[in-house]
């Protein structure tokens, strides 16, 4: 029995709906840690929710001209995760993290709260990768309400493993003053949805590119609340004047390249997505950065 026997539970729905037809390149596990919430819980509920919802999408994508259905992703289902001990359900995270390199060449991960992130860079350290984070926040305090182990704090904790100049956030707007100043010191790269309105998506990817050409290795992280919440209103602290679908797509199939040894996508909040439709749009989100990443590999291998 290896360790995925152990920490890693089947779940009744697979992605899509559908095992991989051919020889995928991505490898899913959902990660439903719930414990640090601090405005609306239930984020441990979103892989399913997630799952359920994907089963009712098309899967081309126009921008990367890939109809993911020809590939799909191995689906292993959830992290089994405890009550109670942050330290051992992050532990078990990047456990999983790691045994995952082995058996899948590009990694996905379905949250749970932002916090999943920095355990599975715990994982990832070897790579170093650069983070792009998109997010409605900065998660740079800190500590939040004593707690250094919080989904407020999960850009500092990784800020920590591989420092400052190995991240960039995307779509933040809601941070505290001390935030601010600690980015601005730190020199933090960061980009606000106004100054993507008003640079624009080609020149806001052109910067994010710049930055990445010190990258080896890319890993990316999506908040579900970097939406704007008129569309994606079942996050767990949802902010007012966010990204727009198209714009993060945009960008996406502009900046992601083989490069990318991974994804997640976290803080969808079921219980405050009455109609679904954040689900879906968590869905659409993975099918658009996997379709990108498979027409950059194809692009590889063609050549």
């Amino acid at each position: 029995m290896g360790l995925l026997d152990i920490y890693v539970s089947k779940t009744p729905y697979v992605f899509g709906c559908f095992e991989p037809k051919r020889e995928t390149p991505l490898v899913l596990v959902g990660v439903p840690l719930d414990t640090t919430a601090s405005f609306r819980p239930g984020s441990r509920f979103a892989p399913q929710a997630i799952r359920q919802a994907s089963c009712n999408i098309e899967f081309y994508s126009l921008r990367s001209g890939v109809d993911f259905e020809d590939f799909g992703v191995r689906d292993l289902g959830d992290v089994a995760l405890i009550p109670g001990s942050i330290e051992e359900n992050l532990n078990r995270i990047t456990r999983v993290t790691e045994e995952l390199l082995g058996i899948g060449d590009r990694l996905v991960f379905l949250g749970g709260e932002h916090l999943i992130t920095y355990a599975i860079v715990k994982g990832l350290l070897k790579y170093k990768p650069c983070i792009i984070y998109f997010d409605a926040h900065f998660d740079l305090r800190n500590d939040y309400l004593g707690l250094k182990l919080s989904h407020a704090s999960t850009l500092r904790r990784i800020v920590e493993l591989l420092g400052t100049d190995h991240v960039f956030v995307i779509g933040v707007r809601a941070f505290t003053s001390s935030e601010l100043d600690y980015a601005r010191k730190q020199g933090i790269p960061y980009l606000t949805p106004i100054q993507i309105r008003i640079l624009g998506i080609r020149e806001s990817s052109r910067r994010i590119r710049q930055w990445m050409e010190k990258c080896e290795h890319t890993y990316l992280s999506i908040d579900m609340d970097v939406y704007d919440p008129a569309y994606a209103p079942g996050v767990g602290n949802p902010e007012p004047e966010g990204l727009d679908p198209a714009t993060l797509f945009d960008i996406v199939s502009l900046v992601v390249d083989k490069r990318l040894i991974g994804f997640d996508i976290v803080e969808v909040t079921p219980d405050y997505d009455r109609s679904g439709v954040t689900s879906i749009l968590a869905a659409k989100t993975l099918v658009e950065v996997s379709s990108k990443l498979i027409a950059e590999l194809r692009l590889r291998k063609s050549k």
